[in-house]
């Protein structure tokens, strides 16, 4: 039950200061220029979704972060009708782990207790074993007139402890203000 609680929300990342990697790509022969309306592209679910990660709290928690970004950036989502791009999103949640082997108590050198010679200690080792989930979030916006994707927006970070989802909402919105920071991207340069 606690890692069912832990893997509640695919964006309920880290602090959103350190830990979280963040990337994003683009293409740079498009012109984001012409991009003013949008709307979720239509997702096709696969024999293997995670249902911890593709269910209707964490979509619904996902399209509400980036709908509230995207309308601080002045894009208007529609449900019908032309738009300039689509959005979509894929998470996924993988288990991690790493290993340390820390050697103790060895030792070897010259000299003796009694007057010269060579001489070695015994020795041991342990070797600790780190676990954690890994949650990575992507987004795409696809070109309407071109289905071409044309910027793609990743966050990474290990998975934190459940938290209210007050406090989801809130550090979703946060993660989704770094991942769009970079939307549209400035060509200008």
């Amino acid at each position: 039950m606690k890692r069912a609680l832990l893997l509640v929300s695919i964006v309920g990342f880290a602090a959103c200061g350190g830990g979280i990697q963040i990337q994003a790509d683009y293409n740079p022969q498009q012109d984001f220029s012409g991009y003013h309306t949008y709307r979720w592209a239509a997702r096709t679910p696969t024999g293997d979704d995670d249902p911890r990660v593709f269910n209707d709290i964490i979509k619904s928690r996902v399209q509400y972060a980036v709908d509230s970004v995207m309308k601080t950036k002045g894009f208007q989502r529609m449900s019908s009708g032309n738009v300039d791009f689509l959005m979509s999103w894929h998470g996924a949640i993988d288990g991690k782990v790493s290993y340390n082997t820390v050697s103790t108590n060895y030792g070897y050198g010259w000299g003796g207790y009694y007057g010269g010679g060579w001489g070695m200690g015994m020795g041991s080792s342990r070797t600790y074993v780190n676990e954690w989930d890994e949650g990575t979030l992507i987004l795409h916006v696809i070109d309407a007139e071109k289905d071409e994707l044309v910027w793609m927006g990743t966050a990474q970070a290990k998975l934190n402890q459940p938290r209210s989802p007050e406090e989801a909402r809130e550090r979703d919105l946060e993660l989704m203000e770094r991942i769009l920071e970079t939307f549209p991207p400035n060509l200008e340069n």
